[in-house]
């Protein structure tokens, strides 16, 4: 610690570190709200491991991308409507895992057919 001390410059390249924050999921249609945003849910570690490879390439990624999304047969399309980040690897990385995620109905309810809006916020950890 003391030769970062007397030597910052050498110590300050260092990686960001950022947090991922699920914004609230506004859908209309016909979908379960709160079952299909347990799903969506699963996607935070991925969208931690998606910061973290953006933040290498770009220190200052940090903001909220809103997205818009359309479910069927199980499926998500999402659109970014805002990128409030800057970095479209974060982007592109945060829609590719929304399109893979398969989306389970509960049993006995009808086919889904919905659409939505849905926020995620990437901030950088200040110490």
């Amino acid at each position: 610690m003391l030769m970062c001390l007397l030597f910052a410059g050498a110590c300050s390249g260092g990686a960001q570190y950022g947090k991922v924050e699920l914004g609230e999921l506004v859908v209309a249609g016909q979908v379960d709200p709160e079952y299909l945003y347990l799903q969506l849910r699963q996607l935070d570690p991925t969208f931690e491991a998606c910061y973290v490879r953006a933040l290498r390439r770009d220190r200052d990624a940090e903001g909220v991308v809103d997205l818009e999304l359309n479910g069927s047969d199980g499926k998500l399309t999402p659109a970014i409507t805002t990128n409030g980040t800057g970095s479209e690897n974060l982007a592109e990385c945060i829609t590719t895992a929304i399109t893979g995620l398969t989306i389970v109905e509960p049993e006995g309810s009808d086919p889904w057919s919905f659409s939505g809006d849905w926020s995620v916020t990437f901030e950088i950890i200040r110490q």
